[in-house]
């Protein structure tokens, strides 16, 4: 999840945020804490993408099922 208010400044950042598809290719909105995907082409909400650089979620593995 990225905050809305960090968004701008992350996606300077060449390869920091990804789409919840793992694409980096993304372009930030001008008016909205938004980015569009060029590979998906849709538009993520700042709280929809990743920051890659906060390092993996200890918890993922529970979420999906697995131990």
């Amino acid at each position: 999840m990225v905050a809305p208010e960090d968004l701008r400044e992350l996606l300077s950042d060449p390869y920091r945020v990804a789409c919840p598809k793992g694409h980096t290719a993304l372009n930030p909105a001008e008016r909205a804490p938004s980015a569009y995907c060029r590979t998906c082409r849709e538009s993520y909400h700042a709280e929809e993408l990743v920051d890659r650089r906060r390092g993996p979620d200890p918890c993922e593995p529970h979420r999906r099922g697995k131990d």
